[in-house]
């Protein structure tokens, strides 16, 4: 006989775990779900991170994360823009050092495209056209330098106060209330950086560089015999070396701008196109587009045309930036655009700060490349250090001023180290030259290959965007 208890109990254990069977899937499927919405939402805002980079085994930020961010912000980047070129990210190498490394060189062109009215603008593809050129500000020329060497020569020194950078540099007033910047130091090296580095911006015809001259502490002499007491107070040697570089007024902090900084560190004939039709300001997708979210009707994008003030002022600054770069590499600069770089692997938002040893002078918009005393010597000792850093931002930059680049194949067809010592003996005095060496041959066959690089870049983009034009 049948235990109907027996059967009842059955019955309800076996529907129990019918029911506790189905809770178990419906809790794993909810599990799993979770999971993949919130992967799929860490991706979509860029904030994933890879195992094993979480732990923090220092007090200081991590090098990794902000990078690994920067690299997956590239790629949406990438996706979400046209025409985008951006060959360079930062990995990590075998001794756990972040390091920038060039990726293959990718661009699509578009020759058809009706809105790449650059005429006047950009000139066959990668120099800056004459509407450009012809807004640059005057800056100095040679004859601003020369004017300034024989002002220093024929001066007196009534004052050193403390100013203009570093400890022992001092603001400098003359007896007719003109003013300098006095650069000492107790390495030559850097006095010679300083002053080849200005030497080798007058070859190349940059108007950036301030007008410097090189004089040799004496207090015997009519230049600085006023200013015995400020010198022993300054705590300068006698018969040293000093780089005086004439005074600048309304300067103010220069930040780097939007195109050469992470995530957006290039600049094309594409980049200036899309700064004419104001296309640079905007936004990148968003979340709403990641997740495929129903898109409104497009604006349709303006005829390019009369550039609003705004717009020139930009390319202007643009065009100044290109010569910068050109000129940073040549000398290997530590101090400008490199510090910045070096320090964003612990500071993700150091590339939105002014830039080392640049400034602006409000009235004309001129860009002011101050402080060049690591060019040529010191930079070239830590280029195993620095020199993915250097060729960081030459590697994104596809549009020159000819004239520069012109400047820089008579360089080099000339001989660097034959000029720079051609203009050292005819811009300083005996004495001068019996304290300060000229270049050192090492330090010229260097500056010939980043030569060589600059010009090769240049060919380089030549053959990517000019052909395309």
């Amino acid at each position: 006989m049948l235990d109907v208890r027996s059967i009842e109990l059955g019955d309800r254990q076996d529907s129990t775990s019918d029911m506790s069977f189905s809770r178990k899937r419906f809790q794993r499927q909810a599990c799993l779900l979770s999971v993949m919405a919130a992967f799929s939402l860490g991706l979509a805002l860029g904030a994933f991170v890879p195992i094993g980079l979480t732990g923090d085994r220092d007090s200081r930020p991590s090098a990794v994360e902000p990078l690994v961010r920067e690299d997956v912000h590239r790629r949406r980047l990438q996706k979400s823009l046209p025409n985008i070129y951006v060959p360079v990210s930062f990995v990590q190498d075998d001794n756990g050092d972040i390091v920038p490394v060039t990726e293959e060189q990718s661009v699509e062109f578009l020759p058809s495209d009706p809105n790449l009215d650059l005429e006047g603008i950009v000139s066959e593809g990668i120099y800056w056209g004459a509407r450009v050129e012809e807004r640059l500000p005057k800056g100095f020329d040679a004859t601003d330098t020369d004017a300034w060497r024989d002002y220093v020569s024929g001066s007196f020194v009534v004052s050193l106060k403390p100013g203009c950078g570093r400890m022992q540099n001092r603001l400098v007033q003359f007896s007719d209330g003109r003013r300098a910047c006095a650069r000492y130091r107790q390495n030559t090296d850097q006095i010679q950086g300083e002053l080849f580095s200005f030497y080798l911006g007058q070859l190349l015809n940059m108007s950036n560089l301030v007008p410097s001259t090189a004089s040799v502490i004496d207090t015997q002499s009519p230049l600085w015999v006023s200013a015995a007491q400020d010198i022993a107070n300054a705590q300068w040697k006698i018969q040293r070396p000093v780089v005086l570089t004439k005074w600048v007024s309304d300067l103010e902090p220069a930040g780097i701008p939007t195109p050469f900084q992470p995530l957006d560190k290039h600049m094309n004939k594409f980049d200036v196109r899309n700064i004419t039709l104001g296309l640079d300001s905007r936004p990148q997708r968003g979340l709403m587009d990641l997740l495929g979210a129903p898109k409104s009707t497009p604006k349709p994008i303006p005829a390019p045309g009369r550039l609003d003030p705004v717009k020139m002022d930009r390319l202007v600054e643009l065009a100044q930036w290109s010569d910068l770069i050109v000129f940073d590499y040549l000398i290997a600069n530590l101090d400008r655009v490199v510090n910045n770089l070096y320090n964003y692997q612990w500071n993700a938002d150091i590339m939105a700060a002014p830039a080392h040893n640049l400034a602006k002078q409000s009235d004309s918009q001129l860009l002011v490349f101050l402080d060049n005393e690591s060019g040529l010597l010191h930079g070239y000792r830590l280029l195993k250090k620095y020199e993915a850093y250097h060729g960081l931002l030459l590697d994104n930059l596809c549009i020159f001023r000819r004239t520069t680049v012109q400047k820089l194949q008579q360089l080099r067809d000339d001989g660097p180290a034959t000029r720079l010592q051609r203009i050292f003996e005819q811009s300083t005095t005996d004495k001068v030259r019996d304290i300060l060496p000229p270049l050192p041959d090492k330090s010229a066959k260097i500056l010939i290959d980043r030569i060589d690089r600059v010009l090769g870049q240049v060919q380089k983009c030549h053959e990517m965007f000019t052909v395309q034009s």
